[in-house]
């Protein structure tokens, strides 16, 4: 007999699980002596957070929802919410567990939790840490590994995440990672797997990312920091809200053999290697006069493949299908391809008087210039808005808006551009 467990059972599982791990950190959370002295646990954290989200938007042309065409609509939906837990074991190794997901909207709104993150650490010397499992560690640039709860704008900038949710797992990879700070330098080198998904779509003359069991990511980003240290992490942050003063340049690169496959015009598959560049700069000014200011810039080159362009739709409530843009159904967006691409990020945080509610006021401007191999005309993306902070990143509102052009199916970019407005709620914990 064959057992069929459904949703709800999973769900249900996944849920007492977690209660059945706060009830053990209840009881290791202390360190436990043995006999011997031993420590069973010297350490066990558990940290969250959860982002909610008020929107109203544009949707590319032909858009459908549940067969009803639609060009604009409004919702509430979860964007993300992570729950996590550290631990130390000893004096060097240590490990991270994170739950969570993305995208709990109309269109999926009984999405189960997902293991995001399991690995361990080990302490070779005070500049040597090696990491191992499904983990974020990545190179090229600041932001190929991008904190989505320490963001300056509503979300985070995608354009040096090429593979995001192909080759990796919201940008998490089962990895092994070199990573630490020497001196003034901060590094990560990385060598992993790509992850086996399976394109839908057929090939052509364009690049597609597609699965080889043989394929090999490498990754590298070394940052010199001029100033004060930043906490080495795998995810950057967009903004300290004037807590440091840091002024940071770095380089990376990523390569991967066999990332892509496109046609010749005989029809003969080519199989391409994937490689990339990076230099950026990050500027913080530490809070004076109950002001400071945050400025990021980025230079990215990526050869995926010829023509390659990825469109990308976050928290898309949109039905799968055959859109009249080259953009594709909803919100989805041109973030990267093969070409070079211009990032700049400024905020400028305003504080107020510890006993306000507000405590402070972040006004933020980005931009992402990109002149892609596979498009007539480079693209502009643009955002705005403010933060409004209660409690730093543990407590705020952003009130954002985007920008970005209609590509139709030619290459060609159409005179109308579409917007996004949203209210976004975020909360952290640890």
């Amino acid at each position: 007999m064959i057992f069929k467990i459904s949703k709800d059972f999973r769900q249900g599982y996944v849920i007492a699980s977690i209660i059945c791990i706060f009830g053990i950190y209840n009881l290791v959370a202390q360190p436990k002596t043995l006999n011997k002295g031993e420590k069973i646990l010297s350490s066990l954290s558990i940290n969250g957070s959860g982002q909610l989200w008020l929107r109203y938007s544009d949707l590319n042309p032909g858009t459908q929802i549940n067969n009803n065409e639609v060009q604009d609509f409004w919702d509430i939906s979860v964007r993300r919410y992570r729950l996590g837990f550290k631990g130390e074991v000893s004096d060097k190794i240590d490990f991270a567990l994170l739950l969570g997901n993305n995208n709990i909207n109309i269109k999926s709104p009984n999405t189960s939790p997902i293991l995001l993150e399991l690995y361990m650490s080990y302490k070779l010397s005070d500049h040597i840490i090696i990491t191992a499992g499904k983990n974020p560690w990545t190179g090229l640039s600041r932001y190929a590994a991008p904190s989505s709860s320490n963001s300056l704008g509503l979300d985070v900038n995608f354009a040096s995440g090429p593979f995001l949710n192909f080759q990796d797992d919201l940008y998490r990879k089962f990895s092994i990672a070199a990573h630490g700070i020497a001196g003034k330098f901060d590094y990560r080198a990385v060598l992993s797997k790509p992850m086996n998904r399976v394109s839908s779509s057929s090939l052509s003359e364009d690049a597609k990312l597609t699965y080889n069991p043989n394929a090999v990511y490498t990754s590298a980003y070394v940052k010199y920091q001029f100033r004060e240290l930043e906490p080495s992490t795998p995810f950057s942050g967009g903004t300290y809200h004037g807590t440091k003063n840091i002024l940071n340049i770095g380089a990376g690169f990523t390569s991967q053999t066999k990332s892509s496959q496109s046609l010749t015009s005989q029809n003969d598959t080519l199989t391409h290697g994937a490689r990339s560049f990076a230099i950026d700069a990050y500027y913080e000014q530490a809070l004076t006069n109950n002001h400071s200011w945050t400025l990021y810039a980025a230079y990215i080159n990526h050869d995926i493949g010829p023509n390659y362009v990825r469109n990308l739709a976050a928290n898309n409530i949109a039905d799968a299908g055959t859109s009249i843009s080259f953009n594709g159904v909803g919100n989805a967006i041109p973030v990267n391809g093969t070409g070079d691409i211009l990032v700049f990020q400024a905020g400028y945080l305003q504080k107020f008087q510890k006993d306000m509610f507000i405590e402070g006021v972040q006004p933020y401007f980005l931009t992402q210039y990109s002149d892609l191999e596979k498009l007539e005309d480079p693209i502009m993306l643009y955002e705005g808005g403010v933060s409004f902070l209660m409690n730093g990143h543990n407590s705020k509102f952003v009130l954002g808006y985007q920008n970005w052009p209609v590509v139709m199916k030619d290459s060609s970019i159409k005179n109308s551009r579409n917007s996004l407005v949203v209210l976004m709620y975020q909360f952290k914990f640890k």
